[in-house]
């Protein structure tokens, strides 16, 4: 490996993504909105 000591931007952003997919669906599955849990994230950050 060329880059042993640091993470590849294109990987952390790739993680990234899959977590909000991820997030996403699971909002989906269960039967609520995007909209209404994207207005819940405030409180968490």
């Amino acid at each position: 490996m060329v880059e042993s000591e640091s993470v590849p931007f294109w990987w952390v952003l790739l993680f990234i993504l899959l977590a909000l997919g991820s997030g996403a669906a699971v909002v989906l599955a269960v039967g609520g909105s995007l909209i209404s849990a994207m207005a819940g994230l405030p409180l968490f950050f």
